[in-house]
């Protein structure tokens, strides 16, 4: 009869200073982002790299965290698969025909810098363009901000004034940089992804256009504003404004938009913006966006309709979201 093996559970790795949990060999807890050290207190290699203090094989030629020359009479004269204590993952990238394993940051045998393919993450840090998820506030691998707020102070310290200003509640949202398009989704409507190009692919910092991106982060606010408030969507006065917002998304995501402008359109009579015309979601969130910068007051804005002559419609848009921030502060 088969002798089965006692299946024993995999021991919690937890942060020493907040508790948060963590996966071997992270350098960064992603809460509290205390620098980690991964030693060997197991005593299966009975080896630590003199520089970063973080566990090593006794075969190794080159320290695969610090990249650090530990090359000694024990170092094994030719690459190794998988010496005691590591786990083979794939061959070293460079060809000189040794085992790495996942996440070695250098070949333990040629000492070159390793590259990783971050499956098992949500996306990649705006810093080191490593993996990283939605929830972390730092880099588990490089220590810095996750999130990539803080290449963004400026934009943001100017929408939060304005939301304060215009008095809209705050739902808990969270602004990431990341890669691709900016926007948000049904999935997690208080993430609001902001495409980090806006800001990488400027050589110097006055080179960014802070007003547009204050309205680019407002526009995508506007779109968390109504996924967490859903329910106003299917209200008779909503629908009569805006119109129905689960109808087909057809939007190019390659449409130019002005978000640096803060005036309204000439052109059309129901729309605030050109872009506000291409979707109901669109529209909620072009309003939003005019609404919040010009700190929710109605009797500018609406002289201003009355100057460019716009249409009823559009007085009712911005009057259904006045009336329903001021029903969130429990205005009297």
């Amino acid at each position: 009869m088969a002798r089965h093996r006692r299946e024993t559970p995999t021991p919690e790795l937890r942060c020493p200073t907040c508790r948060a949990e963590l996966e071997r060999f992270w350098s960064y807890c992603p809460d509290c982002g205390r620098r980690l050290e991964w030693r060997d207190t197991p005593q299966v290699t009975g080896t630590e790299c003199y520089s970063c203090r973080w566990v090593v094989s006794d075969s190794f030629s080159f320290c695969p965290w610090c990249g650090r020359d530990i090359a000694d009479g024990d170092s094994s004269p030719e690459p190794l698969k998988a010496p005691k204590g590591f786990k083979y993952e794939r061959r070293c990238r460079w060809g000189c025909g040794g085992g790495v394993m996942y996440p070695m940051q250098h070949c333990p045998w040629c000492g070159r810098p390793e590259k990783w393919r971050y499956k098992g993450f949500q996306n990649i840090c705006p810093h080191c363009s490593r993996g990283v998820d939605d929830w972390m506030d730092v880099c588990p691998w490089c220590g810095e901000d996750a999130t990539g707020r803080d290449l963004v102070p400026q934009a943001l310290r100017r929408a939060r004034r304005l939301l304060v200003v215009t008095r809209i509640k705050d739902w808990n949202y969270r602004v990431v940089l990341r890669p691709g398009v900016s926007g948000v989704t049904h999935r997690s409507p208080k993430v609001i992804e902001i495409e980090r190009h806006e800001i990488s692919r400027r050589p110097r910092r006055n080179e960014i256009s802070w007003n547009m991106l204050t309205g680019l982060i407002l526009h995508e606010l506007g779109h968390s504003f109504l996924f967490h408030h859903w329910s106003l969507t299917r209200t008779g006065r909503f629908r009569r404004a805006f119109g129905e917002v689960q109808k087909a998304y057809r939007v190019a995501d390659s449409k130019w938009v002005d978000f640096e402008r803060r005036g309204v359109t000439t052109t059309l009579p129901d729309n605030v913006t050109a872009y506000a015309a291409t979707h109901p979601q669109e529209d909620f969130a072009e309003t939003f966006r005019v609404y919040v910068t010009r700190r929710g007051r109605l009797r500018e804005l609406f002289a201003e309709f009355g100057r460019k002559r716009k249409g009823i419609v559009l007085f009712e848009k911005f009057l259904v979201l006045h009336d329903y921030v001021r029903s969130l502060r429990g205005w009297q």
